[in-house]
């Protein structure tokens, strides 16, 4: 395929609902992994304040673990999977683990405010604040077509 037929960056950007369908698909996986992690906190340690500071440093530590490792062995988490997104780097290198923590913290601003999601609405390459911050992108994942035997 000609150099010039390829599909340019926006038009291989997910839209907004394709990413916020996968980053909801994911807030269900990160829903359970609260539940089974909360458990041996609040069953080991009894002052609240140390249980809730020590969780959540847990928590937050365990969804970037989750995030950075899915984002570095396929450049999907489960939800992009299901959404067929992928996450690439903009330098056409393999994803490291300095986009990832820049994008897990991007992406959290981002998910706060909402504004960096609704930035892509807006951008010239459909870019959303941690796409930009990071030095990554999200990419459609063509469909597979069964082969004809």
């Amino acid at each position: 395929m000609p150099a010039n037929d390829l599909p340019t960056p926006k038009e291989q950007a997910p839209g907004l609902a394709k990413r916020l369908a996968a980053l909801l698909y994911d807030s269900f996986l990160m829903i359970a992994l609260w539940m089974v992690l909360y458990w041996p906190f609040y069953a080991l340690i009894e002052n609240e304040q140390l249980r809730n500071f020590l969780f959540n440093g847990a928590f937050i530590l365990a969804v970037f673990g989750y995030y950075s490792r899915s984002w570095r062995v396929s450049g999907q988490s489960l939800g992009m999977q299901a959404w067929r997104i992928k996450l690439v780097s903009t330098d056409h290198q393999p994803v490291s683990y300095r986009q990832c923590l820049i994008r897990f913290m991007a992406a959290t601003g981002s998910l706060v405010c909402l504004a960096g999601y609704f930035w892509m609405l807006f951008d010239k390459d459909k870019l959303t604040w941690h796409d930009r911050f990071s030095g990554t992108r999200l990419v459609k994942v063509p469909k597979n077509k069964p082969s004809k035997t």
